[in-house]
């Protein structure tokens, strides 16, 4: 996770910068505002290998989970877990796959379907120029939250409405992190507001309307 970690930050171009954080286990893997927190632990054999959950506001991230599962680490080499870490943090990012063909050429990125995961485990320029279409470059401004604003618990920072807002509303709509990830297969006409984005042999990507202008979108790296 560390490397990974560092290979996102220090892209070219330098568009984010990320700090690592370590916490006690947390079987729950609870969700932190303004956070990508990344767990492993064996989830059962659920059908998925990784996930990633992200909390929008509108189209803001606010907070985001990336789950390995550990049950299926026994049919994973370490370049295939090494992918799936890369893989989820990019959908934590924002990030959308660089492509879905399992037969062309590698594109050298882990945003890219590849049966060869030795030749995808870390990020690539493509992964960055989609970040700086994102995020814009690191010093160049963009909508961040400043150490210079009141702080308060947590080490979130109060800078407007929106963020008061934001807190306020935090723990209601964080609790839809906790219910169980449900595939495409699962799935009952009784699932109010959710739809399937995109589905593919090896993915699937849903979305969630919590109301009040949130939204929860899971990707999911299938077993």
């Amino acid at each position: 996770l560390e490397s990974s970690l560092g290979e996102w930050s220090d892209g070219i171009p330098n568009t984010i910068k990320l700090k690592l954080r370590t916490a006690t286990y947390d079987p729950d893997c609870t969700a932190v505002l303004m956070t990508i927190k990344v767990c492993n632990g064996k989830y059962g054999r659920t059908g998925w290998k990784g996930v990633n959950q992200n909390l929008l506001l509108g189209d803001e991230i606010v907070a985001s989970l990336a789950k390995m599962n550990d049950s299926y680490a026994g049919e994973m080499d370490r370049e295939e877990r090494l992918y799936t870490v890369c893989h989820e943090f990019g959908h934590g990012l924002g990030l959308k796959h660089s492509d879905e063909s399992f037969d062309n050429l590698d594109m050298g990125n882990c945003m890219d379907y590849t049966r060869s995961h030795e030749n995808n485990m870390h990020p690539g320029r493509m992964n960055f120029m989609a970040l700086k279409r994102l995020y814009r470059n690191v010093n160049r401004g963009g909508r961040t939250l400043r150490d210079d604003q009141l702080e308060i618990p947590g080490d979130v920072h109060i800078m407007d409405e929106e963020n008061e807002r934001l807190l306020a509303e935090f723990d209601e709509f964080a609790a839809y992190f906790s219910e169980p990830i449900k595939l495409s297969s699962d799935r009952g006409n009784d699932d109010s507001g959710w739809r399937i984005l995109h589905k593919t042999d090896t993915a699937e990507i849903h979305e969630q309307q919590l109301g009040n202008g949130y939204s929860m979108r899971t990707s999911v790296l299938l077993a």
